[in-house]
C-alpha cells in the first residue's frame, strides 16, 4: 500500500505542475508575442538516507510556432512573420521578445512599453516624435522620411530550448545558445498574438483535472484500507 500511496501523490503533484503551466497559458491568451509553454514530467527514483524514494521533475518547453498576425495601423507597432525576435537592451545584457509593441519618448528613443530601449545594428537611431512619417521595411530597416534612421538589430538561435524566460516574458539568451542569421520579415502596423489557444488549454485543464480526481481516489482508497485494518474489532 505504501507504493499506492507514493504513486498517488506522485499522480497528484505532476497534475499540478501541468495546472500551474495550464493556468499560465490561459492568463497570457491575450499577450501579444506569448508562446504558449507545456510541462514535461518526468518521474525518477533517488536513494535517500539508505530509501528509495520516487521524485518528479518538472521541464517548461515553448511552443514558437507563428501567432496570428493583428493590422492595428500603428507605426510602432511592429510584428516578425517567421522566426526571429526583437532585440533589447536590459540591466544585464540583451533580451528577447515576439512582442513589438514599441514607442518613441520624448528623446527620440524607439523603446518597450516597460521603458527598455530597442536594439539597433550599429549606433542608436534616433526618431523625431515630431517629424515625418516613420516606415520599417521587411528588413528591420526604419526610415523617417526619406532618411535612413538605422536598422534594428533582429536575432535568432539555432536551438531555442537555450532560451529561458524571466519573470516579464522576455526571453534570455543562455551561453548554450547559437545564434544563427535572422531570415523571417518585419510587418509594420501589426502586432503578433499569442499562439495560446483557449479552447485547447481548456480541454488539457479538463484531462489534468481528471489525472489530480484519479491519484486521489487512489489515496482515498488506500486510507480507507488502512482504517479498516486499524480499526478496533
Amino acid at each position: 500500500m505504501n507504493e499506492g500511496l507514493i504513486q498517488g501523490v506522485t499522480t497528484m503533484r505532476a497534475a499540478e505542475k501541468r495546472l500551474e503551466t495550464i493556468a499560465a497559458n490561459l492568463a497570457n491568451v491575450d499577450s501579444n508575442g506569448f508562446k504558449r509553454t507545456t510541462a514535461t514530467i518526468r518521474e525518477f527514483e533517488r536513494v535517500l538516507r539508505g530509501r528509495t524514494e520516487r521524485e518528479i521533475s518538472t521541464k517548461l518547453q515553448h511552443n514558437f510556432s507563428q501567432g496570428a498576425l493583428r493590422s492595428t495601423g500603428q507605426p510602432y507597432d511592429l510584428a516578425l512573420a517567421g522566426e526571429g525576435f526583437f532585440t533589447i537592451e536590459g540591466a544585464n545584457g540583451e533580451l528577447y521578445t515576439r512582442d513589438g509593441r514599441f514607442f518613441v519618448d520624448e528623446k527620440g528613443v524607439l523603446q518597450t512599453f516597460e521603458g527598455l530601449p530597442v536594439v539597433w545594428d550599429g549606433a542608436r537611431g534616433a526618431i523625431d516624435p515630431a517629424g515625418n512619417t516613420v516606415t520599417v521595411d521587411a528588413e528591420g530597416t526604419v526610415r523617417q522620411g526619406q532618411t535612413q534612421v538605422g536598422k534594428l538589430r533582429l536575432a535568432d538561435f539555432e536551438d531555442k530550448t537555450a532560451l529561458t524566460v524571466d519573470s516579464r516574458g522576455f526571453f534570455i539568451a543562455q551561453p548554450s545558445a547559437v545564434p544563427k542569421t535572422f531570415v523571417g520579415q518585419v510587418r509594420q502596423g501589426h502586432l503578433e498574438m499569442s499562439n495560446v489557444s483557449s479552447v485547447e488549454e481548456m480541454v488539457a485543464l479538463i484531462a489534468v483535472q481528471r489525472q489530480f480526481e484519479a491519484g486521489a481516489r487512489v489515496m482515498s482508497s488506500i486510507d480507507q484500507t488502512y482504517r479498516r485494518l486499524t480499526s478496533p474489532r
